[in-house]
C-alpha cells in the first residue's frame, strides 16, 4: 500500500500460512529498490544473511521483477536461494543416546565425518543435549560475533564442567556476567602487545633454564618433549604473572608439582564429565571425591598466594605484576575484583597461560623435525636477527620474527588448542543455507574441523606456513582461524603465548635439533586441549646453525631497533606511556578528488603528531619529493627499512589516478620498466588505504596498484591495506582501519595511545582543541571594496551557462527528468583531435542549497545573510581540508557560505558529529555526550551511527533534534561543516553535433522518509536552473572516461548499449557520435540499444529521438521494456530483453564469420540493474556452451571487461 510516496507491505516467509501472526510490517519510499526491501525483510524476519541472497515472491509464488511489483503487494514473500529450511541436517537420532554412535570412537573426527557428509552445517543430540555445529567461516563468524542471536554461555557448552575449578574466570563466565564484563574490562590493558613487551626478559631467562636442563640429555635419549614445554610455560606464567615459583626448570629429575598434577587431573576429568549423567557426578564415588579434592589443592594455593601477597610489602603495588594489577586494578566507579574472582583468575590464568602455548610448542617442533626445509628458513631468519641461547633476545628481534609468526600460525590451524569453541543462541534466526536456529540451543564452531575444511585450506593435512603471507591471508575470511576464538571473548592472552612460543623456540633451535622419527603422532583424546600424544623426541646439539644473509638482513623490519628506541622500564605498564625519543620520518600522501582522501590523510597527521613524531609531512602525491628526487633518499645510513614511513590514502577514478596523484602514478609506472628498479624505495615502509565505491567494476583498483608497484620497487609493506567503501560507511571503515594501524604501529615502536591520543580518527578529532582556536573577523559595510568581493565569493567561479532546460517526462508522469543543455567553450578541453570533450565523458558540476533552507539555516543561528566575514588563515592550523573553514578564502558572506560551500542537505558524517560534540562540551555536554556516542561502536561493538542516521539525514534535521546546535558560534560552524562537493553527470552528447555544448539529462531526486520529502541537492539545483532573460551561470568541468567508458576507436566495430531511465545518457552521445561519422562516410557498424523504463506514456525519454535513429538506421536494432504497463508485459526489466534476444547480442559478440567484428557491450544505469545484466550474460555464456559452469561464465564476462568488450558506468 502506497500513501504519499511511502509505501507499507508485510513481509513473511515463503510459505507461512499465518501471515497475520508471523508477518512483520516494512516501510520505504520512492528512492527505495528490491535491495532495500530484502535488508528490511532481513531484519524484520531476523534473516543473518548476505540479503543478496534473499529472493521476494508475490502471493503467487512469482520472484518480483522489480519495486514496482513490491509496491503493487499486500504482502511480499520471503525466501532464499536455498528454500528456508525447519530443520539443520543431521543423522537420525536415537532414543536417549541421540547421536552419540555416530561420533564414536573420536567426537572430532565424527564432526568431521557428518560436516562430509551433510555440509557446513549439522544438528546432532549428544544424550540429550541438541548440539548445532559448523565447520564453515561464514557461520563461525555469526557464531563467533557477541550480537542479538549469538552469545557464549558456559552453562550451555562443555565448558561448564570446567566451571567448577575455573569459576567465573574470563574463560568460564558469561558475556552478561557483570563478572565478566568488569574482569575484561580491567585485565584488557595487562595484555596489550606493549604491556607484554615489558615480560620479555623474563621469557628470555626462563628459556635459558630450560635450555641449561635439555643440555643435560643424551642425543640417544627419548625425551617426551610436552613436558618440558608444559614446565617452562607454567613457570612463565606463574613467575611473571603472579611471583610464584613451581620450581620447574631447577632439575631435570624433579618431583612432580601437586598443583600441577591436580590441574591436569581436573582438566582430563573435566572432558569425561560432559557425557556424564548429572545425577553420577553427585555421588559419592572415587572420582568425584579426587576431582573436589584437586579443586581444594588448587584454591589453597592460589588463595594462599593472594593472601601473602595482601599482606607483604608489596601489596599496593600495582606495577609488579599481574597479580598486583588485579588486585590494584578499578573502573571508573572505583570496582574492583574481588578475592574470589582474582583466584578465579589466576586459576583462569594458569589453565590458558601454559596449556596453549606448551601444546602449539611440541606440535611446532614435531613439524618442524617432519619438514626440514620449513626449519632451514625458520633458523635462517633466526639468524638474520641476531638471536643466539646464550644472549637474551630483545622485544624487537622477537617481534620481526615474521616467518615464525607464519609458522605457528599454521602450527595452531593444524593442531588448534581447542577443537570446539562452544556458543549460545539467544534468539531464533536463519543463518546463511536457509537453515533456522531456534533460540535457546548451543552451537558450536569445530574449530579443528574448520582448519581442515578442504574448501578453505586446500591440501588441509600438508604443513605449510606459506598459507599466512599476508597476501594469503587477504584470500580467506578471518573467521576461518579461530584457535583464540575473536572478538570480545578471544583470548586476551594471544600476543603473551605468541610472544613467549617465539622467545622459547628462537632460542632452543639455536642451541638443539629436535628429532622425531617414529610413527604419526595423535592427540590425546582423554583431554579437553588438544595434547600430542606420546611425541618421544631426541634432542641434539646445533651444527647446522647458518650465517646471517644478506638477503635476510635487508628484509627485516627494523633492524636491531632496540638500539635506537631503547627500553627503560621493566614495571607493568599503564595505559599511558612516555613516547621514544626516536621515531621516523612520517609521510602522509592523498590523491584526492573530492577532498575526502586529503581529510583521512590529514587526520592521520594529527594524530602522528599526537604520537610523538617529530617529522610529520603532509602533501599531495603528485608533490612527493621522490618524484622530483627519482628514488628514495635518506641520511641514515642504517640497513633499516623504516627510514621513513609513508602512509597513502587515494582514491580512484574510473579506475584511475585521481588528478592529484596523476604524476605520481606516471612515476611508478616509468620505474617499473627500468632495470634494477626493486632497490629505488629501499629504507621507505608503506600503508596504503584506498576510497571507492564497490558499485564500480573499478573499485580501489589505484589503491591496489599503489600497494603493488611501491612493494615491487623496493619498499617495505608496513601494514596491510585498508578499503573505504563510499557505498557503506566510508568513515567508519577509515576508523576500524586506523585504529588497527595505530595500534600496530605503537606496538612496533613501544608507544602508548590513551583516550587523549586515541587510536580511532573521530576520537581524536572529538579530543582536538583545535577547533576552537579557528579565528573569524566580520567587516562592516563601510569597507565596500571588501562587501563587493564578498558577494561574488561562490565556490568556483562561473565558467558556463546553461542555455536550454526542459521537461523529458510527459504529461502525467510523478517523477521529473530534464534535459539541459550547456554552453562549455570556456572549459579546459579534454577531448581528443581538438574537440572539447569525447562521448561518454563526464561533466562535473558544482550545486548550490536552496534559498528557503539557506534562509531556514541563517534564522536558527542568528546570522545577517548579508553580513561579511572573513577567516584568518594562520588560525586554521589541522583543521580538516573538508570543513568550510578550510575552503573558503577570502571575505565572503553569510549568504554565499550557505547558498555555495555548506553541506547542509548531506547525512551528518561521524568525524561532523564528533566535531560538534567537541564545540559543545561546555554549552550543552548532554548534547555533545550524545554525539561522542555514535562517533564509534562502543565496547560492546554496537554501532549506534546507521540507526541515528536514518532518522537524521541532513544537517536541517540535526538541529531540528538537537536545537542545542544552534549555540554554535559562526567560527564553530564553519569548523564543523563540510563543504559541497560537484557533482558528475554523464553528458548526453557528442562533440562532433555539439562541439560547444554539452547536453545533460538529470533525473530529479525527491524521496519521501520520515514523513518528509528530501530532495537531491545537485538535481534540484539544475532542476530550477532555467535560463529565463539570460542563460543560467554555472560552475563546471569536463571528466574524462576514455579508459572505461567511450566508443571504440574504430567506428566500424559493433556496439550493444544497455540502460535504463537516465542511464540512456551517455548513449544518446554515442548515437549522435555514429550518426556523424556515418554523414563523414565512415564505416560505421551496427548498434543496438536496450532501455528500460517504467510506462511508454510517462517516462520513455527520447523517444521520437531513439525511434529517428532507427529510422535512420544509426540503431540496428530497438528493445525497449516497461515495467509498468497494463496489463504487465513478462518482459518487465532489459535483462529479459536481452535474454528474450540473446541469439542476436550473442551472434554480435561472438561472430561466426570471419570477416564481422566482435561487438563491444556498454551498461550504463543502477549497481542494481548492472548485477542482473552481468548475470543474464553469464547465463548466456551457459545457455550456448561457452561455458561449463558458473565459475567459468562468469570468468567469461571477466575476460571481456579485460579486453574492453564489456564495459559499465554504475551508480548507486
Amino acid at each position: 500500500m502506497s500513501i504519499n510516496d511511502t509505501t507499507t507491505l508485510i513481509v513473511a516467509l515463503r510459505g507461512d500460512k499465518d501471515t497475520e501472526k508471523n508477518g512483520r510490517i516494512i516501510r520505504f519510499g520512492n528512492g527505495a529498490n528490491l535491495d532495500t526491501i530484502r535488508g528490511l525483510a532481513a531484519e524484520k524476519l531476523d534473516i543473518v544473511v548476505d540479503y543478496t541472497c534473499i529472493q521476494l515472491y508475490n502471493g503467487m509464488g512469482e520472484l518480483l521483477q522489480g519495486i514496482e511489483d513490491a509496491r503493487n503487494q499486500q504482502v511480499v514473500y520471503v525466501d532464499m536461494d536455498k528454500p528456508i529450511s525447519e530443520s539443520v541436517p543431521g543423522p537420525i537420532k536415537l532414543p536417549f543416546v541421540g547421536n552419540v554412535y555416530d561420533l564414536l570412537p573420536n567426537l572430532t573426527d565424527g564432526w568431521i565425518r557428518q560436516f562430509e557428509k551433510y555440509g557446513p552445517l549439522v544438528e546432532l543430540s549428544i544424550l540429550g543435549q541438541k548440539v548445532i555445529g559448523t565447520n564453515d567461516p561464514s557461520i563461525a563468524e555469526l557464531f563467533a560475533k557477541e550480537s542479538d542471536y549469538f552469545t557464549k554461555k558456559a552453562s550451555a557448552t562443555p565448558l561448564k564442567e570446567v566451571k567448577p575449578f575455573a569459576g567465573q574466570g574470563l574463560f568460564t563466565s558469561d558475556t552478561d556476567d557483570m563478572d565478566w564484563k568488569l574482569a575484561h574490562k580491567l585485565l584488557m590493558p595487562a595484555f596489550s602487545p606493549r604491556a607484554i613487551k615489558v615480560y620479555q626478559e623474563e621469557m628470555g631467562a626462563l628459556t635459558k633454564d630450560l635450555i641449561s636442563i635439555l643440555e643435560q640429555y643424551k642425543p640417544d635419549e627419548k625425551v617426551e618433549i610436552l613436558d618440558w614445554a608444559t614446565n617452562i610455560t607454567f613457570e612463565t606464567i606463574g613467575r611473571i604473572g603472579f611471583g610464584y615459583r613451581f620450581n620447574l626448570l631447577t632439575d631435570r629429575y624433579q618431583d612432580s608439582n601437586p598443583f600441577i598434577e591436580a590441574m591436569g587431573h581436573c582438566l582430563k576429568t573435566a572432558i569425561g564429565r560432559v557425557t556424564e549423567l548429572q545425577v553420577m557426578k553427585k555421588l559419592p564415588l572415587e572420582r568425584n571425591r579426587r576431582f573436589d579434592s584437586s579443586i581444594k589443592l588448587m584454591y589453597d594455593v592460589v588463595e594462599g598466594v593472594i593472601r601473602e601477597r595482601k599482606q607483604g610489602p608489596d601489596a599496593k603495588d600495582k606495577e609488579k605484576d599481574l597479580l598486583g594489577y588485579m588486585l590494584n586494578a578499578c573502573d571508573e566507579h572505583n570496582l574492583g575484583l574481588s578475592d574470589e574472582n582474582i583466584r578465579d583468575q589466576v586459576i583462569t590464568f594458569l589453565i590458558a597461560g601454559h596449556d596453549t602455548t606448551a601444546n602449539t610448542l611440541a606440535w611446532t617442533l614435531y613439524e618442524l623435525s617432519r619438514n626440514p626445509d620449513i626449519q632451514k628458513k625458520l633458523l635462517q631468519e633466526i639468524a638474520d636477527n641476531g638471536i643466539n641461547h646464550t644472549d637474551l633476545p630483545t622485544s624487537e628481534q622477537i617481534s620481526n620474527l615474521k616467518y615464525m609468526q607464519q609458522v605457528l600460525k599454521e602450527t595452531l590451524r593444524k593442531h588448534p588448542p581447542l577443537r570446539s569453541l562452544g556458543k549460545y543462541c539467544k534468539k531464533e534466526c536463519i543463518v546463511p543455507g536457509g537453515y533456522r536456529i531456534p533460540a535457546d540451543t548451543t552451537v558450536e564452531i569445530h574449530t579443528y574441523a574448520m582448519h581442515r575444511n578442504p574448501s578453505v585450506y586446500p591440501d588441509p593435512e600438508r604443513y605449510d606456513p606459506d598459507r599466512w603471507t599476508p597476501e594469503e591471508e587477504q584470500k580467506r575470511s578471518r573467521f576461518a582461524w579461530l584457535p583464540f576464538s575473536t572478538g570480545p571473548r578471544a583470548c586476551i592472552g594471544m600476543a603473551f603465548a605468541l610472544q613467549e612460543a617465539k622467545t622459547v623456540l628462537a632460542m632452543i633451535l639455536h642451541r638443539f635439533e629436535f628429532c622425531y622419527d617414529g610413527p604419526d603422532v595423535e592427540y590425546d583424546l582423554l583431554l579437553p586441549t588438544t595434547k600430542p600424544k606420546d611425541m618421544f623426541m631426541t634432542i641434539h646439539p646445533r651444527t647446522d646453525f647458518p650465517d646471517p644473509s644478506e638477503a635476510g638482513v635487508k628484509a627485516l623490519k627494523v633492524k636491531k631497533q632496540k638500539a635506537a628506541i631503547a627500553r627503560t622500564t621493566t614495571t607493568m605498564p599503564t595505559a599511558v606511556g612516555s613516547t621514544p625519543d626516536h621515531l621516523p620520518p612520517i609521510t602522509l600522501l592523498y590523491g584526492t578528488q573530492t577532498g575526502t582522501a586529503q581529510d583521512y590523510a590529514s587526520q592521520l597527521s594529527n594524530q602522528a603528531r599526537a604520537f610523538g613524531f617529530k617529522k610529520v609531512t603532509l602533501c599531495e602525491m603528485d608533490k612527493w619529493e621522490v618524484l622530483e628526487n627519482g628514488k628514495f633518499e635518506s641520511e641514515d645510513t642504517s640497513k633499516r627499512v623504516d627510514k621513513e614511513l609513508v602512509v597513502v590514502c587515494t582514491a580512484t577514478y574510473n579506475g584511475q589516478p585521481p588528478d592529484s596523484a596523476d604524476k605520481f602514478n606516471k612515476f611508478i609506472d616509468a620505474k617499473k620498466k627500468e632495470s634494477g628498479h626493486e632497490n629505488i624505495l629501499d629504507g621507505l615502509s608503506f600503508a596504503v588505504f584506498g576510497i571507492g565505491n564497490k558499485n564500480w567494476r573499478t573499485y580501489q583498483h589505484f589503491p591496489i596498484k599503489v600497494n603493488t608497484l611501491l612493494e615491487e620497487l623496493g619498499g617495505n609493506r608496513f601494514f596491510t591495506a585498508g578499503e573505504g567503501d563510499a557505498d557503506k560507511d566510508m568513515d567508519a571503515d577509515f576508523n576500524d582501519w586506523t585504529a588497527h594501524f595505530w595500534t600496530y604501529t605503537l606496538d612496533a615502536y613501544g608507544i602508548a595511545a590513551s583516550e587523549s591520543k586515541p587510536v580511532v580518527p573521530s576520537a581524536s578529532v572529538a579530543t582536538t582543541t583545535q577547533i576552537n582556536n579557528i579565528k573569524v573577523h566580520y567587516i562592516g559595510p563601510s569597507n565596500k571594496k571588501v562587501w563587493e568581493t564578498a558577494v561574488l565569493n561562490h565556490h568556483g567561479e562561473p565558467n558556463s551557462f546553461v542555455i536550454v532546460n526542459k521537461e523529458l517526462q510527459k504529461e502525467g508522469s510523478p517523477k521529473s527528468t530534464r534535459h539541459i543543455e550547456i554552453d562549455v567553450s570556456k572549459l579546459e578541453p579534454i577531448g581528443i583531435n581538438g574537440e572539447l570533450y569525447n562521448a561518454g565523458d563526464h561533466l562535473e558540476v558544482m550545486p548550490q542549497n536552496n534559498a528557503s533552507h539557506v534562509e531556514a539555516i541563517a534564522l536558527s543561528f542568528g546570522w545577517i545573510l548579508d553580513s561579511v566575514f572573513e577567516v584568518d588563515q594562520a588560525s586554521l592550523g589541522s583543521i580538516s581540508p573538508r570543513s568550510l573553514a578550510a575552503n573558503i578564502k577570502g571575505p565572503c558572506t553569510v549568504r554565499n557560505m550557505l547558498t555555495n560551500y555548506a553541506d547542509i542537505t548531506s547525512p551528518p558524517s561521524r568525524a561532523v558529529l564528533s566535531c560538534i560534540a567537541a564545540q559543545l562540551r561546555t554549552a550543552s555536554p548532554d548534547t555533545a555526550s550524545a554525539f561522542e556516542k555514535l562517533i564509534m561502536p562502543d565496547s560492546n561493538n554496537n554501532d549506534q551511527y546507521p540507526d541515528f542516521i536514518k532518522a537524521h539525514r541532513t544537517l536541517i534535521d540535526l538541529l531540528g533534534s538537537y536545537p542545542q546546535i544552534k549555540r554554535l558560534d559562526l567560527s564553530q560552524f564553519l569548523a564543523a561543516c563540510t563543504v559541497i562537493q560537484s557533482r558528475r553527470y554523464s553528458i548526453a552528447s557528442s562533440p562532433l553535433s555539439n562541439p560547444e555544448v554539452a547536453h545533460l539529462t538529470v533525473g530529479v531526486v525527491d524521496d519521501f522518509i520520515n514523513n518528509k520529502h528530501y530532495h537531491g541537492l545537485a538535481s534540484s539545483f539544475l532542476r530550477h536552473a532555467e535560463p529565463e532573460d539570460a542563460p543560467f551561470p554555472l560552475c563546471a568541468s569536463f571528466k574524462s572516461s576514455k579508459s572505461s567508458f567511450n566508443l571504440p576507436e574504430d567506428p566500424s566495430i559493433p556496439i550493444v548499449m544497455i540502460s535504463a531511465g537516465t542511464g540512456f545518457s551517455p548513449f544518446r552521445g554515442f548515437l549522435q557520435e555514429r550518426k556523424s561519422q556515418q554523414e563523414r562516410g565512415e564505416n560505421v557498424g551496427k548498434a543496438i540499444l536496450f532501455f528500460g523504463c517504467r510506462h511508454p506514456d510517462q517516462d520513455y525519454i527520447y523517444q521520437e529521438e531513439i525511434e529517428g535513429y532507427v529510422a535512420d538506421k544509426i540503431l540496428s536494432h530497438l528493445h525497449v521494456a516497461f515495467s509498468r504497463v497494463i496489463p504487465p508485459s513478462p518482459i518487465k526489466y532489459v535483462q529479459h530483453q536481452i535474454l528474450a534476444n540473446a541469439a542476436e547480442v550473442w551472434n554480435l559478440l561472438n561472430p561466426s564469420d570471419g570477416s564481422s567484428k566482435p561487438a563491444a557491450v556498454y551498461i550504463c544505469g543502477s549497481g542494481a540493474m548492472s548485477r542482473d545484466v552481468r548475470h543474464t550474460f553469464s547465463s548466456m555464456a551457459l545457455s550456448f556452451g561457452l561455458a561449463n559452469n558458473q565459475q567459468e561464465a562468469d570468468d567469461y564476462v571477466v575476460s571481456l571487461m579485460d579486453e574492453k568488450r564489456y564495459n559499465e558506468d554504475v551508480w548507486g
